[in-house]
């Protein structure tokens, strides 16, 4: 279903009207582009619909604009929203019920072969067969995400939140000092000393990281190991021909023991208590003007121009992510699906409400709200690229990510966990890097060895 132009969002005022498939005979009133999506959807007056996610920024948008189909179907829309490890712990509890009164799972991409391997989500696919395929408008979604989405031959979710790592600049301090946007991670080194402990910046630290023990910097790594030329395990890089081949953990290599190091090297040009930044942590010492660069999730973009979450509105620029020499930028990707609870007892609901809030027209709205894009159509909408200025340093990045980024099988949250557990030793100085690294590839061979995976060493 194509976007509807402005000139045509009428009003039309439907007085005990009955739709043709049932739905919402009460009084409502719909503008001309949910009247034509109430022919495709069906009446759920009397009904909820419960999803499960995570309660990332743009949560607000979503709840806002699920008011639409409330209107159009008469359901009532719930949406519970959690940290980012409490997310997963929540789903993978509901995934093992026999009975769940969740309709809706919002899942990370690293959970896709967790979720998809217990059953924890329906297959799409058949859904997806039974649509006219331009209201599904599959090809519209980014080409990496659309990899994300797919384990072995499951459909696991519909994109509706993707996130790409870009770099996050103060370009008026920048340019006052001669720096030119940071292309390598020595540009980052070299921003974050200038404008830490400097009396012409006072109150201002040179970089925000995502340093915080356990899932955050675990994640970190897999976000920047990629872009110092590493590999995690043998098989998993950038252009792979199957990146679950060859699991042999490579956490002691040359790259990624210089990637550990990157991270300790920068603490010291950080704001106090670096070891806790976190993801929203990163974002509002950023958005409040009080270091020089940060590397975000494309989901905290929206934020830094809004006025009521900004103060560096008109002071940004945007940029790829940095590698340790020009030109080997690997932007990490991430963000979330929608999938169907299997445990649920209303899947055509859910499959209702997946389908309308992932479309083209509802996520423009989306996006035009603060929430994360995932289509192509957005870069040539006029109303979201006249809003937001990073949508070019977005379209540059989306098809130069890597799907398997951070692993997508079924060990990967616990394989995350644990290399952020091991870093965070390392960069406390509990142990140094080498020990540090070393004694994480022999906990990560053993798990994947006894877990079946190909594991040489």
């Amino acid at each position: 279903m194509k976007r509807l132009s402005l000139s045509l969002v009428l009003v039309f005022i439907l007085a005990g009207f009955v739709f043709a498939n049932g739905a919402v005979e009460d009084q409502v009133t719909l503008t001309a582009e949910e009247e034509m999506w109430s022919s495709e959807l069906h009446d759920w007056s009397g009904k909820t619909i419960r999803v499960m996610m995570i309660g990332d920024p743009w949560i607000d948008s979503l709840i806002e604009i699920s008011k639409n189909f409330e209107r159009i179907t008469g359901a009532k829309v719930i949406v519970d929203g959690y940290g980012y490890d409490q997310t997963h712990e929540k789903e993978v509890l509901e995934g093992n019920q026999p009975n769940s009164d969740v309709d809706i799972i919002v899942l990370d991409a690293p959970w896709v072969g967790e979720f998809a391997e217990a059953g924890y989500v329906e297959n799409l696919k058949p859904y997806i067969e039974k649509e006219d395929s331009d209201m599904i408008a599959w090809n519209d979604y980014f080409s990496t995400f659309r990899d994300v989405v797919t384990w072995k031959d499951q459909i696991v979710g519909l994109p509706f939140a993707s996130y790409y790592v870009m770099g996050n600049y103060r370009k008026d301090i920048l340019d006052k000092e001669g720096f030119d946007f940071p292309v390598t991670t020595d540009d980052v080194k070299a921003i974050a000393k200038h404008f830490s402990n400097n009396p012409d910046y006072p109150n201002m630290y040179g970089v925000a990281m995502n340093n915080q023990s356990g899932s955050a910097v675990g994640q970190a790594f897999f976000e920047w190991i990629y872009s110092f030329g590493g590999k995690p395990f043998m098989s998993m890089y950038p252009g792979s021909p199957d990146s679950y081949a060859d699991m042999t953990p490579n956490f002691d290599s040359p790259e990624a023991k210089e990637t550990v190091q990157f991270f300790i090297d920068l603490l010291e040009y950080q704001p106090e208590g670096a070891l806790s930044i976190a993801w929203d942590d990163r974002a509002k010492y950023f958005a409040s003007g009080y270091v020089a660069q940060a590397f975000m999730w494309s989901a905290r973009m929206a934020m830094l121009e809004d006025p009521n979450k900004s103060a560096v509105i008109d002071k940004v620029d945007f940029g790829l992510f940095p590698s340790s020499e020009p030109g080997k930028s690997a932007p990490p990707l991430g963000g979330w699906l929608m999938g169907i609870a299997s445990n649920g007892n209303q899947k055509d609901m859910a499959w209702d409400f997946i389908k309308w809030f992932c479309s083209e027209d509802v996520h423009q709205e989306f996006v035009m709200a603060g929430g994360p894009p995932s289509r192509y159509s957005i870069f040539t909408d006029p109303e979201t690229t006249a809003k937001y200025s990073w949508l070019d340093t977005l379209e540059d990045t989306v098809d130069r990510s890597y799907a398997d980024c951070r692993p997508r099988i079924p060990e990967s949250n616990e394989i995350i966990t644990t290399v952020g557990t091991y870093i965070s030793r390392a960069m406390t100085g509990e142990l140094t890097v080498d020990k540090a690294m070393k004694a994480l590839n022999v906990e990560l061979a053993e798990m994947l060895s006894n877990a079946g995976y190909n594991v040489s060493k």
